[in-house]
């Protein structure tokens, strides 16, 4: 019996592939026709029966001259013929011209009248809802197939799969006949009656199918088994009974067929709404509710429209054709994820990431149409009432307003986002602050046992789950480590890594085991289990796959949502730095570039350096810097400013290479830029900050330090974002260090950079370096140190700041044990000068 059933797929399979495909090589040979020759854009609803045809639509620009017939009016003549369905498109058919003249007589008010129809190319507007239409019923078909075909090789002999394989079948074939957009006289070749009578009778069962599928995904019911010979005669007699009633003895069953159909539909979503609340798994849940949500809004919409029609009396073809056709792409468009929702729901694989894209879609959707009837409305408001108010014949002034409103439309769409989500997901909103503010103050952190042990504590806090092991890739070996000391059973070759390392959303642990997709080992398989893993979330660079976070189940035993996996997913990244970081602290690695590169980056940074420090009264000014055998992005500038008062700044672009040398050039022009223009220190650092956010890649970000000083006023600005904190002396040796500002530039988005003032004094030293000064190593990987600087800058505070520096260098080689450094050192010093009076300088006493 399972051969039979099996042979009996097979021939169906081959049966609706062969009917849909000569069924839509055909459509495609309407719209190419069509697209090619002349006709009338007025539509009349045409008859074989009738030698009259009613104008259900008029566009006056078929007619040259009057009379124009109006709605309603009938076309007596077309031609010298009598306007039957069949003479209608013996004149106007695939042949005839734009361009050609052609006679018709019409019926207005009982009087005949004689014009003429000038036939023209399809409008613009009526072609591409046409394609739309094409295309969409085309994707619509061969998904439905392809996941019917899907599921028979994959299961044969499974009954669930068998009811999806005849449900895609029978609804492909239905999408097929269903609201044909192009008068089938257009095609390049004619199908007999009997091909379409096929299509209709098959197409009959599809709500049928819908409600056998429910009994048996996403498992088999206890109830249906018991009476399963009794069930199905309920669910398929109707449609054998209705269906044979209308096509051997052509009874009009219209509303029969449409009351069965929405009773079945009805109960199929029902009893997958009883499934879903009975789901015994998160799996079960997740399968159920995505095929919930990618096949309601289309089923919906279709029973709708249908029933609006039938209740109403309104005629199909009575509707104006782009209304007609803009509402029947509409619900193609939902109707397109019907099988996108069937195929993984039935795969059981990535089922939260495909709903979470569908509510995302969804929600695009809705706020788009809401912004664009709200422009509609505004410019037919402009262009009817306040134009015509000012007697404005013009259409310039309405164009104008249609193009500002189109440059504001992706900002409100995205203003009014986020006001939604804010409104009524407050939660999803405070996690993804949440772990915004977390990740961006530890993107520079040394330490990674605290930093893991902090993030398991947010994601508690936020997500409720239970804990975090962040997997990652042991230094020069192929083999991963739990926090780089506890041995994991994963190798970088193993079919799990592999997965992760191609795919940037995180993996469900239960889908991975229900699809069977990746084959784990037991060692594997038992590590995930005692950790009770729920989540795998890829820790990718731009270098690759650095390890993996995996997230345990929730304490309070929910499922996660689509919502909180996409939050998971965009925060990856930033994690995925957070943990290279450590790797490269540790491991002290150093990237190698090509030599092209070294030199052309090479040159751009020194290209940007200060050649000549300028001449500063009551200021002295020195700096030093020496480069590393790689490009770094060592940074720093000296700019004078009216009123005696000059910037100073001093920078660290992250990473090395032509990179990191462009966006030390962007942040001199920036800063430059910023202070012509007279803003302040803080915003200007506000400024650089969100145009490296927009500009850069997430692995990207500057640490800057910035200080005007007042000669005259004897006072100091300064602003600190993220930068080693610079010190200041005064002429005793006390110091202080200049911390005071915010986090690194470009982390995040809307950073607001805080200034210091401070009073200064003759005499006062203001050292600024970089962290190539205080990293230097020795051969026991003792690093030279802050401590060491300071101690260094306070004992010879009143040297020439020149000689200082000089100082400077050679303690920090004498240390390190070589003048060839890892990462670019600099130094930039200040110091007030003595106040003069009468020529002579004064000194406090």
């Amino acid at each position: 019996m399972k051969r039979v059933f099996l042979l009996l797929m097979i021939a169906a399979s081959v049966a609706v592939l062969g009917l849909s495909s000569v069924f839509m090589i055909r459509e495609f040979s309407k719209v190419i026709n069509l697209s090619g020759m002349g006709d009338m854009w007025s539509f009349l609803a045409l008859s074989e029966v009738s030698p009259y045809a009613e104008f259900t639509e008029v566009d006056e620009r078929d007619f040259p001259a009057p009379p124009i017939p109006a709605e309603g009016d009938l076309l007596v003549e077309v031609d010298g013929l009598p306007s039957t369905q069949s003479n209608y498109f013996s004149v106007f058919n695939v042949h005839t011209p734009a361009g050609e003249e052609i006679d018709i007589k019409f019926l207005h008010d009982g009087e005949v009248r004689m014009t003429s129809v000038v036939t023209r190319s399809i409008p613009l507007t009526i072609q591409l809802q046409v394609w739309i239409l094409v295309i969409l019923r085309t994707l619509i078909i061969a998904g439905l197939i392809i996941v019917g075909l899907w599921g028979l090789v994959k299961r044969p002999w499974s009954a669930s799969v068998r009811a999806l394989t005849l449900f895609c079948y029978s609804l492909a074939l239905g999408m097929n006949i269903s609201s044909p957009a192009i008068a089938d006289a257009y095609a390049e070749f004619q199908l007999p009656l009997s091909f379409f009578t096929v299509l209709n009778a098959l197409q009959f069962f599809y709500p049928a199918f819908w409600l056998k599928l429910q009994m048996l995904f996403p498992s088999r019911k206890g109830w249906y088994d018991r009476h399963a010979l009794f069930i199905n005669i309920l669910i398929f007699a109707p449609a054998i009974i209705f269906g044979g009633s209308m096509f051997l003895w052509h009874r009009n069953l219209n509303l029969e067929i449409a009351i069965l159909w929405t009773v079945q539909l009805i109960l199929g979503f029902l009893l997958l709404t009883w499934n879903y609340r009975k789901a015994e798994t998160f799996v079960e849940r997740r399968q159920t509710r995505l095929v919930l949500l990618g096949s309601a809004p289309g089923v919906v919409l279709i029973l709708a429209f249908n029933w609006l029609l039938l209740i109403t009396g309104i005629r199909y073809y009575t509707i104006s054709f782009i209304t007609r056709m803009v509402i029947t792409n509409v619900i193609f468009f939902f109707m397109l994820l019907i099988p996108v929702s069937l195929a993984y729901a039935f795969g059981r694989y990535k089922l939260l990431s495909v709903e979470a894209r569908l509510k995302r879609g969804t929600r695009f959707l809705a706020v788009s149409l809401l912004l664009l009837l709200v422009f509609i409305g505004i410019l037919y408001l402009f262009g009817n009432l306040v134009l015509r108010h000012l007697d404005v014949e013009s259409r310039t002034p309405t164009l104008i307003l249609g193009l500002m409103l189109a440059f504001v439309f992706m900002p409100a769409q995205r203003k009014l986002h986020g006001k939604l989500e804010r409104r009524f997901y407050p939660e999803r909103v405070r996690l993804r602050e949440l772990l915004q503010n977390f990740l961006a103050s530890n993107i520079v952190r040394t330490e990674s046992s605290s930093f893991w042990k902090e993030l398991e504590k947010k994601l508690a806090e936020g997500l409720a789950a239970e804990s975090i092991y962040p997997v990652l890739r042991m230094t020069g070996r192929e083999g991963f480590a739990v926090e780089m000391e506890e041995p994991a059973p994963f190798d970088i070759g193993d079919q799990i890594v592999r997965s992760l390392e191609t795919t940037a959303y995180p993996i469900l642990f239960d889908e991975l085991m229900a699809s069977g997709r990746i084959v784990l080992s037991k060692e594997q398989e038992e590590w995930f289990l005692r950790r009770h893993s729920a989540i795998l979330l890829p820790l990718s660079t731009n270098s690759g796959l650095v390890g993996f976070l995996v997230i345990s189940s929730k304490t309070n035993g929910e499922d996660f949502t689509p919502e909180e996996l996409e939050m998971l997913s965009s925060f990856s990244a930033q994690t995925a730095l957070v943990a290279e970081n450590f790797e490269l602290l540790n491991e002290r690695l150093v990237k190698q570039r090509l030599e092209e590169q070294l030199r052309v980056a090479r040159d751009i940074q020194k290209g940007l350096l200060p050649g000549e420090i300028p001449c500063r009264p009551g200021l002295e000014v020195e700096a030093l810097i020496r480069f590393c055998l790689e490009v770094a992005g060592d940074y720093y500038d000296v700019i004078p400013l009216d009123g005696n008062r000059t910037v100073l700044s001093i920078g660290d672009v992250a990473g090395k290479g032509v990179g990191s040398a462009m966006l030390m050039a962007n942040l001199q022009a920036s800063l430059r830029t910023t202070q012509a223009m007279g803003v302040t220190l803080s915003e200007a650092c506000r400024q650089i900050n969100r145009i490296v956010y927009e500009n850069t890649p997430t692995e990207m970000f500057i640490s800057l330090f910035m200080v005007m000083i007042d000669v005259d006023r004897r006072e100091m600005v300064y602003v600190n974002a993220g930068h080693n904190p610079p010190m200041l002396v005064n002429r005793d040796g006390e110091t202080r260090l200049l911390t005071r500002g915010g986090v690194l530039l470009g982390v995040s988005e809307d950073t607001e950079y805080e200034e210091a003032v401070l009073s200064l004094s003759d005499e006062d030293l203001i050292l600024m370096y970089t962290d190539g000064v205080c990293e230097a190593m020795d051969d026991s990987e003792e690093e030279f140190g802050e401590s060491r600087l300071v101690g260094i800058v306070v004992e010879n505070r009143r040297k020439p700041l020149a000689e200082l520096l000089q100082l400077i260098q050679k303690e920090v080689e004498s240390h390190h044990g070589s003048d060839r450094y890892e990462d670019d050192f600099t130094l930039l010093a200040a110091r007030l000068s003595c106040r003069e009076a009468g020529g002579v300088l004064e000194k406090e006493t």
